[in-house]
């Protein structure tokens, strides 16, 4: 077997270590149990924002190469699902939308000028690197005449009159975005659609996001040949995901309509509300869309309590169900921008853009412990721990290998074994760090 460890000081540091009898083995023991399969990994990734593309391009041309190799490369972190917004989001220069005419239901004044200005270079580029990763993309704000308080900030609703248009031009973007080479699979109703914000944001209640895909984006989909799009709702935080997930699929039709229930991290653990509705809908995508590290929040954590808040999530919430895991922002600028509200938040890639200089945290690594090892495709399985003083999730791939991460947050190292049927191996993991092992 192989394991793989992180810390402050290491960075996947490669050991190996050989399996023996371990029948007799009952302290200490962390046992993984790979006939015991649950659910699918959809994959990893990031979210690409016209913030992290204006950075990207303010880089030179050899750092936008060790850029892409980190993150989508075979020697970085492999990513393979990704996010985008439909539209502006607080993360880019400005607000804007596709179009302006409340009078032009046939969207013939529709442009997508201002993403091809970064943001869908940014992509390609990507595409360039891995030519298979799936996307998923997400309104922030319907133009500013759809809405009830006339602008794309601060709230608002979705006009009834304009809901079919609103559609429409959801569907007139993903088959733009087919036809330069970016192919979008997946789509949430609305981002955070509970929260009043000062940047891009628009209110939905679960029934009128039941509503919305019911009877207008669905329709608009199939009627343009979209009909494959899957569509989640929520995209919101995890401490209302069990009542919104009722709510919102409270009938066979919404059941048909509705392929899934996006979620954010920002209010916490929540992964039994995770796992509850897991197993309410256990036909449903589970899919983490957003996290990051707020300067608002968290502006004195360090390095390692980062990286750790990454770890201890992402292993939560796959034991509670999750398909997949989408980050925040890919890189930023060395403000934590640019954001046009001055939201500004930590990404696990920075860039100091007027040196050229490009600065990882430790929650990328952090985070390609499971991007690195986990393949699409792959398959949790059961892991039962012998304390709560470590943190471990396990996973089969397709090709039969096994990946066990285990995280220690604690300040003193940890001694276990992991024991998979009669063999078993005696590991000591250091304070503060993370292990991948694979066989």
């Amino acid at each position: 077997m192989k394991y793989y460890i992180t810390n402050k000081n290491e960075r996947y540091t490669e050991k190996t270590i050989s399996f023996t009898e371990a029948d007799n083995w009952e302290m200490k023991l962390i046992k993984v149990y790979p006939s015991q399969k649950k659910q699918e990994v959809l994959g990893f990734g990031g979210a690409f924002t016209e913030a992290a593309a204006y950075t990207f391009f303010k880089m030179s041309k050899d750092k936008q190469e060790e850029l892409m190799e980190q993150y989508f490369g075979e020697s970085g972190n492999k990513y393979n699902f990704c996010r985008t917004h439909i539209q502006s989001c607080d993360f880019s220069l400005g607000n804007y939308a596709y179009v302006d005419d409340p009078d032009d239901k046939e969207l013939k004044s529709f442009s997508l000028e201002r993403d091809k200005e970064y943001l869908v270079p940014f992509i390609l580029k990507a595409l360039e690197k891995n030519k298979e990763i799936s996307f998923m993309a997400s309104p922030w704000s319907p133009p500013p005449f759809m809405k009830d308080n006339g602008r794309m900030n601060r709230g608002g609703k979705l006009i009834e009159a304009y809901k079919k248009m609103w559609a429409d031009m959801i569907s007139k973007y993903l088959v733009e975005y087919k036809k330069m080479g970016i192919d979008i699979k997946r789509l949430t109703v609305q981002n955070e659609p509970n929260a009043v914000q000062t940047w891009d944001s628009c209110i939905f209640t679960a029934e009128e996001e039941r509503a919305f895909v019911c009877d207008y984006l669905k329709p608009s989909l199939v009627e343009n040949e979209l009909g494959d799009i899957k569509v989640n709702v929520w995209d919101h935080n995890k401490d209302c995901i069990v009542e919104r997930a009722l709510e919102s699929i409270p009938d066979e039709a919404a059941d048909k309509a509705i392929d899934g229930i996006a979620f954010h991290w920002y209010s916490g653990d929540h992964f039994e509300a995770l796992a509850a509705v897991r197993d309410i809908f256990p036909g449903k995508e589970l899919i983490f869309t957003e996290g990051c590290v707020e300067y608002s929040r968290f502006k004195n954590a360090d390095q390692v309590q980062n990286a750790e808040m990454y770890a201890h999530d992402m292993i939560g919430n796959f034991n509670g169900g999750t398909n997949g895991f989408i980050d925040w922002n890919m890189i930023l600028d060395e403000k934590g921008g640019p954001n046009h509200v001055g939201n500004f938040c930590d990404a696990p890639v920075m860039c100091e853009t007027s040196c050229n200089i490009i600065d990882t945290k430790l929650s990328f690594y952090y985070v390609g412990h499971f991007s690195r090892f986990v393949k699409k495709g792959a398959r949790r399985v059961i892991v039962s721990r012998y304390t709560d003083e470590l943190e471990t999730v396990g996973f089969v791939n397709p090709d039969g290998e096994k990946v066990l991460v285990v995280l220690n947050r604690t300040d003193k190292p940890q001694e276990f074994q992991i024991v998979d049927g009669k063999n078993g191996c005696r590991i000591i993991l250091d304070a503060h760090s993370i292990m991948t092992a694979c066989w």
